[in-house]
């Protein structure tokens, strides 16, 4: 069997050798012309798959490049280490096979539709380098590949080039080429980079959820491969009725969501972090460990130049039938581009990763510090009033009925104070003229059931004067009627079809519709700005200065239409529109959120505690947390609803998190059956003091190191963790039920200890 494999080496090499110069894509014909521009085919660069020519070097990287191949590598000149695009003896894998063995030798992987809208996979080894298909050119510091795909009809250029830390690689998407009838849908950008072996130790890091860790060669072989899209469900390919496992996953979305675009890898005492730096709203994540279909351990990103939305038609007997049309226009942006960072030797754990993180967030993203030693904050979210159907004399009526007024809050908060909690932060929720699952509302008046101005002012001084602070709550993204000046026909999210696409409502014990709402609609992008800039001016009459934006935190969405805007440039949209409300008021409060967001945001509600749970990891790592903690405030979930509130400030305290609580302050019992049933344990009556006595426990270990970064997380043992605040303060926590001993100090049973 080796001999065969060695045969077959030896005739794709001088295949290699032998063929003849194909035509250079259009894009790159002049420069061909002139051989000082350096664009050759693959055949006529190299003498050897062996061969590298030097690209670019500085202080800390070398850059080289194969031009027979297409292959790189980059050289850490401050450790000695060197990263392969492509693993060295990928030829060699006794595990893979076919497609498999190919994409081991590949840098980009492609899958495209025909005509008949068959979907199709080729790698570039198999079916461009391997075809003569390869054409390459080196200057100015970059190495430039142009993959041609001669039986999917499709050019791809990619580029490498060297930043003063990084490698950069790019997907030149502008300059993609379908020459025939065939669609490109995603490509695959350096599927096996610096991919660990069988031999190797370590662990593939995933930004799910809070993050998630997956160990090499872990064994799980029966498992899926590692595959979500950053940012989120894309609301704009479906309608969400299509499959009962897509309402499933909807109804997780919250806590599911890649919010970060980034993800990295642990191999042996070295590792890297990616950052996704140019259209990360088409970009989803893809990981596997090694043992399943090849021997190696890999995590990398994937593109998708087309998204696919999906389309009910209408069939006899009022049967329907789902067809999947692809979207009109590629990507609008210039480029798809990944930044590899690399890590100090011996530093190279997800922590150290979501440091380096933190620091492209401080120089690149506009993360700023707007968190102080002292007391953390007490969240509380806050819910006006529910409309619910109630009957009156035999006849159902729709009614308003307050949950929370002004007043309500203004009770709670000076029992909060009674019990020593000043630093409240409330998020007010349906505060707005019927602006309860109703028509957009841009006129920011208040709902007489919650309260009038004169009270708002009265709880905005109470929290100020208190140490606290008041963010009214707006969403322009999520609209259950027309009228107020949003229509269906220019407002309405559409279709790939160019038709309304709706929004259903799920049944929460099951993956039906709920048949007692009628569907609602998202804002099409091109139209939030307008209504955000009629919102902002009334809402300056409130005289509030903070204001919480739900949805563009955590709700990002394809404009499939023919007029529509492509889902890489929907975050910079919401950044603008995030900017903008800046103008008006001091503070910002996100929920989610995705990073450009989360820097943005004074307060970050709801952020991840968890991962999605994919049978492939193996751990759960507060990762989100770690590159916040000390320049933006944050919560987690609500403890009051919580499936085991008990140990909720266990979490607090593991990730740095300010407790938070949903109450009502009146009528929980009409909670039931609503929109708002989720509430299922809000009567703050009931949580009041059990609140006021954790805050104080949390409070008495964070006010300390509020304002200090976590620098270490770690699993002592099992479901015991410890946390390092500011390289001095560390947490222990012990989830288990039973007491355990940790450096010869004992922790109770779900308790924690203090190390300083």
């Amino acid at each position: 069997m080796k001999m065969k494999q060695k045969v077959l080496c030896l005739v794709a090499t001088l295949s290699l050798l032998a063929a003849t110069v194909v035509p250079v894509p259009m894009m790159y014909a002049e420069e061909a012309d002139g051989a000082a521009e350096g664009m050759e085919s693959a055949g006529a660069t190299a003498s050897s798959e062996d061969e590298y020519q030097l690209v670019d070097q500085n202080e800390n990287l070398k850059l080289m490049a194969n031009r027979s191949n297409g292959q790189i590598m980059v050289e850490d000149l401050k450790n000695g280490k060197v990263w392969y695009s492509n693993p060295l003896n990928a030829s060699e894998d006794e595990l893979a096979a076919g497609t498999y063995k190919a994409t081991l030798q590949s840098q980009i992987s492609i899958t495209y539709t025909t005509e008949k809208q068959q979907a199709l996979t080729e790698t570039s080894y198999l079916n461009s380098v391997m075809k003569d298909g390869l054409t390459s050119k080196i200057e100015n510091g970059a190495a430039i590949f142009v993959y041609d795909f001669p039986k999917a009809q499709i050019r791809i250029p990619v580029k490498y080039t060297l930043t003063e830390t990084s490698l950069q690689a790019s997907l030149l998407t502008k300059e993609v080429e379908e020459y025939g009838t065939n669609e490109l849908i995603t490509i695959d950008l350096l599927p096996y980079f610096g991919a660990g072996s069988s031999e190797d130790e370590g662990y593939l890091f995933v930004p799910d959820g809070s993050g998630a860790l997956i160990n090499f060669n872990n064994g799980k072989t029966s498992a899926s491969e590692f595959n979500s899209i950053l940012y989120g469900y894309d609301y704009g390919t479906s309608d969400r009725s299509m499959e009962a496992a897509q309402a499933q996953k909807a109804s997780m979305s919250q806590s599911v969501n890649l919010h970060l675009p980034v993800f990295g890898m642990k191999c042996n005492q070295d590792g890297f972090l990616a950052i996704i730096t140019e259209s990360a709203g088409r970009a989803s994540v893809k990981a596997q460990s090694g043992g399943t279909f090849t021997s190696y351990n890999t995590v990398y990103s994937s593109y998708q130049y087309r998204i696919q939305g999906s389309v009910r038609l209408l069939q006899k007997e009022f049967e329907s039938k789902i067809t999947t049309v692809n979207e009109r226009n590629p990507d609008s942006n210039e480029t798809y581009q990944v930044n590899y960072e690399f890590l100090e030797t011996g530093k190279n754990g997800y922590a150290d990763m979501a440091a380096l993180y933190r620091e492209y967030l401080i120089e690149n993203g506009g993360l700023e510090k707007h968190v102080q030693q002292g007391d953390i904050p007490f969240y509380l979210d806050l819910y006006g009033f529910i409309r619910k159907t109630k009957a009156y004399f035999g006849i159902p009526m729709d009614t308003k009925i307050a949950t929370t007024t002004f007043e309500d809050a203004i009770s709670m908060i000076e029992k909060l104070n009674a019990g020593g909690v000043t630093n409240t932060v409330v998020k007010y929720n349906y505060w707005m003229k019927n602006g309860y699952y109703d028509k957009i509302q841009t006129n920011a008046k208040i709902e007489g059931k919650v309260g009038n101005q004169k009270s708002l002012d009265k709880l905005n001084n109470l929290l100020k004067n208190n140490g606290g602070s008041l963010f009214l709550s707006v969403d322009m993204t999520n609209v259950y009627k027309t009228g107020n000046g949003f229509s269906t026909l220019g407002d309405a999210l559409n279709n790939v079809s160019n038709t309304t696409q709706p929004q259903y409502t799920f049944a929460l014990d099951s993956a039906s519709t709920d048949t007692r709402y009628q569907p609602g609609y998202l804002t099409r992008p091109t139209s939030l700005s307008g209504f955000y800039d009629k919102f902002l001016k009334n809402y300056a009459k409130r005289n509030i200065s903070g204001l919480a934006v739900d949805a563009l935190g955590n709700k990002v969405y394809s404009d499939l239409s023919s007029k529509g805007m492509s889902r890489s440039e929907i975050p910079d949209l919401y950044g603008g529109i995030l900017d903008k409300a800046l103008e008006t008021v001091d503070d910002l409060m996100v929920t989610g959120a995705g990073d450009y967001a989360a820097t943005r945001a004074t307060h970050i509600m709801n952020s991840p505690i968890y991962s999605s749970g994919y049978d492939l990891e193996d751990a759960t790592v507060p990762f989100y947390q770690i590159v916040f903690h000390g320049y933006v405030n944050y919560s987690i979930g609500a403890t009051n609803l919580a499936s085991n509130p008990e140990i909720m400030y266990l979490k607090c305290l593991e990730t740095g998190a300010a407790p938070m609580y949903s109450w009502v302050g009146r009528n929980s019992s009409e909670l039931i059956g609503s929109r708002s049933d989720f509430l299922y344990s809000a009567d703050y009556q009931r949580w009041i003091d059990s609140a006021i006595s954790e805050y104080n426990t949390i409070n008495s270990v964070l006010k300390d190191v509020a304002d200090q970064p976590i620098t270490g997380h770690e699993e002592l043992a099992d479901n015991v963790y410890q946390t390092t605040y500011g390289g001095t303060t560390k947490v222990i926590v012990n989830y288990n039920s039973e007491s355990v001993v940790i450096d010869g100090q004992t922790i109770e049973a779900t308790g924690f200890a203090v190390v300083k």
